[in-house]
C-alpha cells in the first residue's frame, strides 16, 4: 500500500512538473477499451507505448505499471509480476508493447484494470467474463421426478446461471420426436396430465457463449387402463358382433395401455372363463389374445376383457352371435338286432271267374239270406210269447206248449241248415 502511494506521488508530480513545463503529453494507441474473455480461458490486456513519442517529447526513459482499480491492487511493475498470483504475467515481447495476461480466468477477475505509465498518462481497460450458461441442480426439475397421477397438475421449472443471463426454452417431444416450445419462462405447469402427456421434456439455456446446456425431463403418469377389442385385427366399434357359420378360427384380442402395468382377464356370460389365453406385449400395449377354432353354440354369448391396476378398473364387452342357425353334427351309432321268423305261407289266392246268370244269382241268394234272419226272429219272438202264456195259464196247455217246443226247434234246425248252404253258395 505505501508503494502504491509512493507511486501515485511520483505520478503526480511528474504530472504536475511537465503541465508546467508545457511540455506535450503523451498518447496511447486507446485510452479506453473493453475485453471480453470466457470464463476459465485466457485474458490479454494490451497496452502499447510509443517509443518514438517518448523520444520526441524528450523521455528517454520511462516504466509502467499495471493496477486493479476494483481493490487498489498493484499486480505489476516494470516487466515483473509482483502480486503473488501466478496466473498473472507480463508480456514485453516488443519494446513498446506491455501487455497484461491473465490465465484461467474466473468470474472474480472481472474489472477495471489501468496501465500507468510514470509520465501520468494510464489507459483503462475494462476486463468483462463471459460465463456460458450452467443449469441450477437446487431450482431445477430433476430428471426423473416421482410417477404423477393422471388429472393432476405437474410443474417444470429449469433455472440457469451465467453472463450474460441465459435464455431459457422448454421443449416438448412426441412419439415421433416432433419438438414444439411450450414455455420460454423458467416454469411451465402442465394441467390435467393423462397418457398423452407422458413424454419427454427438455429446457435448454444459451447466452451467445457457448456450449449450450440442456436438461431432460421423461415424466411418468399413471392412469387407468384403456381398452379397444379386435376381432381378426378389425377394431370392434360395436357391442355385438355377428359371426359367419363358415368362419373357421376366432381371433378376439384386448389390448390395453395402463400405467402401472397390473391384471388383465377374460370373463363370459358375466361367469369366470376357463378358455385358456395368450398374453404378449407390443410397445407400450399388452395384448390378451383368445382363439376359437371352430364357433359352435358353446362359444356364443358375452365376452369381457376386464383390465385393472393401482389407480382404476375398466373394461368392455363383445357379444358374439352367430348369423345363422348353427348346425350341428351327430354321429349316433345304431345296434341292428336280427332275429330268426318264421315264415308265413300266404295263403293261395283263387280268381273265380262269374258269369252274368252266376251273378244274378248270388245276388237272389244274399236276399233269401237276408229273409232266413227275419224268420229266425220270428221263431224266437212266437216262442218267447208261448212260454209266457204257458207260465201264465198254468198246466192246461202243457200238452200244446210241448207240440210247439218241438215244432219251434224242428223248424229253426231246417232254417240254420238252409243258411249256412246259402252262404257256402
Amino acid at each position: 500500500m505505501l508503494l502504491f502511494l509512493l507511486l501515485i506521488i511520483t505520478i503526480a508530480s511528474t504530472t504536475s512538473n511537465e503541465t508546467e513545463s508545457d511540455q506535450p503529453l503523451l498518447k496511447f494507441d486507446q485510452s479506453y477499451e473493453t475485453v471480453s474473455v470466457v470464463v476459465g480461458k485466457r485474458a490479454l490486456l494490451p497496452c502499447y507505448v510509443s517509443l518514438q513519442d517518448m523520444k520526441n517529447n524528450g523521455f528517454g526513459s520511462f516504466k509502467v505499471i499495471w493496477m486493479k482499480l476494483n481493490n487498489s491492487s498493484i499486480l505489476t511493475m516494470e516487466d515483473r509480476a509482483i502480486n503473488g498470483d501466478s496466473r498473472i504475467s507480463l508480456l514485453h515481447a516488443y519494446a513498446e508493447e506491455w501487455n497484461l495476461q491473465i490465465d484461467d480466468i474466473d468470474e472474480d477477475d472481472a474489472g477495471v484494470y489501468r496501465c500507468f505509465i510514470n509520465t501520468g498518462m494510464y489507459k483503462t481497460l475494462i476486463l468483462e467474463v463471459k460465463v456460458p450458461p450452467k443449469i441450477i441442480d437446487e431450482s431445477t426439475t430433476e430428471p426423473y421426478p416421482y410417477p404423477i397421477p393422471s388429472g393432476s397438475n405437474f410443474t417444470i421449472k429449469c433455472y440457469a446461471h451465467g453472463k450474460p443471463t441465459p435464455h431459457i426454452r422448454i421443449l416438448s417431444y412426441d412419439q415421433a420426436d416432433n419438438i414444439q416450445i411450450i414455455s420460454e419462462q423458467n416454469e411451465v405447469t402442465i394441467f390435467n396430465t393423462s397418457r398423452h402427456t407422458n413424454r419427454r421434456y427438455e429446457c435448454i439455456a444459451s447466452n451467445g457463449y457457448p456450449p449450450d446446456v440442456a436438461r431432460s425431463f421423461q415424466l411418468t403418469i399413471q392412469y387407468t387402463p384403456e381398452i379397444d377389442l379386435f376381432i381378426n385385427d378389425n377394431i370392434i366399434s360395436n357391442k355385438f358382433f355377428f359371426i359367419n357359420s363358415n368362419t373357421n378360427e376366432i381371433r378376439l384380442k384386448c389390448q390395453v395401455i395402463m400405467n402401472p402395468m397390473d391384471k388383465i382377464y377374460w370373463i363370459k356370460d358375466k361367469k369366470k372363463f376357463n378358455h385358456s389365453y395368450q398374453t404378449y406385449h407390443i410397445g407400450n400395449y399388452i395384448i390378451s389374445e383368445l382363439i376359437i377354432k371352430y364357433f359352435t353354440n358353446n362359444y356364443q354369448g358375452e365376452y369381457t376383457c376386464i383390465a385393472s391396476n393401482s389407480i382404476g378398473i375398466n373394461s368392455k364387452t363383445i357379444q358374439l352371435i352367430p348369423s345363422s342357425p348353427i348346425t350341428t353334427t351327430t354321429t349316433t351309432t345304431e345296434r341292428i338286432t336280427t332275429r330268426y321268423q318264421r315264415p308265413k305261407y300266404a295263403r293261395p289266392i283263387t280268381t273265380v271267374f262269374h258269369s252274368t246268370e252266376s251273378l244274378r244269382t248270388m245276388t237272389l241268394s244274399s236276399k233269401s239270406v237276408n229273409n232266413t234272419y227275419h224268420i229266425i226272429i220270428l221263431l224266437f219272438i212266437w216262442f218267447f210269447f208261448s212260454l209266457s202264456l204257458v207260465m201264465s195259464v198254468g198246466y192246461v196247455c202243457l200238452y200244446l206248449f210241448s207240440m210247439e217246443f218241438l215244432i219251434f226247434f224242428s223248424s229253426t234246425f231246417c232254417l240254420m241248415y238252409m243258411f249256412n248252404k246259402e252262404k257256402k253258395n
